[in-house]
């Protein structure tokens, strides 16, 4: 029998293994934030490391931030310091004022509505930040079919009658245009500037906004203007009609929940990126801070919504520092230069992974957008079947990457804000091609509603082979799953 032996020995070998710098961990941590976190995240590494200076915050510049008085006086140790308890007074200070939804709600248990609009008002009512606007889009609240869109804008209509007016909106225009909907007592000429058309009295000027309109209404080459809401004609078209509806407009309040308290739990939303559409024609595909391509005689503009990220750069000191070329055999001072140096290459890093995520963002909101244009064009109930494992192949990377993507980015478009998981949907077989389920639900949802008072109502097997004649291929059980999702009874129910 051989000896063992416990000798320690070398040995030599090959092996190849995948391992990611610390720029690329942080890069992956970075893209995976929400706007919100990524703001803490830019101020916790520009406390942390003196390299990284904020040059610009868009979000504390905006009214919300300002504060409503100021005060120009000399600066003291003393002075900084009364101010500083004055604040802490002022943060560690509960706010007692009744909150939006809470007001809201109240009204909402005061009136008579059914259960499912009770519930769908009630979540409608948790969607709205504290000036009233929407968090996400509405139609993201509720499923894609017909009857569901009719009962979400019943409910829409509902929680607008109450008060304050001009809230369940997208921004302040739609705010204020409500809000002169709700009074019915707006002219001619304030309700087309209220239509879209707020700039013409920017800034608030009569005879100025008079010769915009005139040259709008000159350009669009007609001496009347109207659609569904608005007819204005040359009639119209006085010095004191404009002036008048300017009055008007200024009476109206851009942010009417502005007097309730704020939810310390609520959580607010804003978009990484937002799509646009415009008229023309490009000839070629380009980038001009944001990414462009054709469709027809449009085009789509996808950006990088920036707004609550503040702009960060190397210290200026820094740099300086390091291309100082003295060097002394001052062992401190070395040691001090090989600290600012880190610090330095930190900074970079950082700043490098910021451009990184917002280029990464970028480029994938436009393939999602490339691929689902129907929804961006015309809006709900033009999705086509798109998975996350298939989106992760066309941009070429993992599920996973997709995924955390999916559930911590938002896209905002003419329809609203949309979670970028939205536009993902299962696909179901079809004679020519694939279907999504979207389409498919709408399909149940018309043969549905195509039925005549009296007529048996029709089970779910029936729907399946309706459906097979129109080219699509379902179980039963699949129907039958789809009916529960839209919150349709059987036909024991119905």
């Amino acid at each position: 029998m051989a000896e063992l032996s416990f000798l320690q020995t070398q040995r030599a070998s090959l092996a190849q293994r995948q391992v990611m710098s610390q720029k690329q961990i942080l890069a992956l941590k970075l893209i995976a934030m929400q706007n919100g976190d990524l703001r803490n995240e830019i101020y916790k590494q520009a406390e942390e490391n003196p390299a990284i200076e904020i040059v610009r915050d868009t979000m504390q510049e905006s009214p919300a931030f300002r504060k409503s008085s100021s005060h120009i006086g000399l600066a003291s140790a003393s002075g900084a310091s009364e101010s500083d308890t004055f604040q802490k007074m002022l943060e560690s200070t509960v706010d007692k004022r009744e909150t939006l939804q809470q007001h809201l709600l109240h009204q909402l248990n005061m009136i008579k509505t059914t259960d499912e609009e009770f519930e769908l008002c009630k979540r409608i009512i948790q969607n709205l930040d504290s000036q009233g606007y929407y968090i996400l889009a509405p139609h993201s609240l509720v499923g894609k079919t017909e009857s569901e869109q009719r009962n979400l804008e019943k409910c829409i209509s509902i929680v607008r009658q109450f008060d304050p007016q001009g809230i369940c909106c997208v921004d302040f225009a739609e705010s204020l245009k409500i809000q002169a909907e709700l009074k019915k007592d707006a002219s001619p000429i304030a309700k087309f500037i209220l239509d879209g058309h707020l700039e013409f009295i920017s800034p608030p000027d009569a005879e100025k906004s008079l010769k915009k309109i005139t040259a709008y209404l000159h350009d669009q080459k007609k001496l009347v203007f109207q659609n569904e809401t608005v007819s204005i004609d040359e009639s119209d078209l006085m010095l004191q009609n404009v002036e008048n509806a300017i009055k008007y407009i200024q009476s109206l309040n851009p942010f009417p929940a502005r007097d309730f308290g704020v939810d310390t739990e609520a959580h607010f939303i804003t978009p990484d990126v937002v799509v646009t559409i415009e008229e023309g024609a490009l000839e070629r595909e380009s980038v001009d801070d944001g990414l462009i391509f054709n469709t027809d005689k449009t085009f789509f503009r996808i950006k990088n919504d920036d707004s609550s990220i503040p702009k960060v750069t190397v210290n200026d000191e820094f740099k300086k520092f390091t291309e100082r070329k003295q060097m002394t055999d001052d062992f401190a001072r070395q040691e001090n230069r090989a600290l600012v140096l880190e610090q330095l290459r930190n900074a970079r890093n950082f700043i490098d992974s910021l451009d990184f995520r917002r280029q990464v963002i970028l480029r994938t909101a436009s393939e999602l957008v490339k691929l689902q244009k129907e929804f961006f064009r015309s809006g709900q109930g033009n999705l086509n079947p798109l998975t996350q494992r298939q989106f992760a192949e066309i941009i070429s990377v993992h599920e996973s990457t997709v995924s955390r993507m999916a559930d911590s980015k938002f896209i905002r478009c003419k329809w609203g804000t949309f979670p970028m998981k939205y536009f993902f949907s299962g696909a179901v077989k079809a004679e020519d091609a694939s279907a999504s389920t979207d389409k498919v639900k709408a399909e149940i949802a018309s043969i549905l509603k195509a039925q005549k008072p009296g007529e048996k109502r029709l089970s779910d097997q029936k729907i399946a082979d309706i459906l097979k004649q129109k080219g699509y291929s379902l179980a039963r059980r699949t129907v039958a799953k789809y009916r529960a999702q839209m919150n349709i009874e059987s036909s024991y129910g119905r």
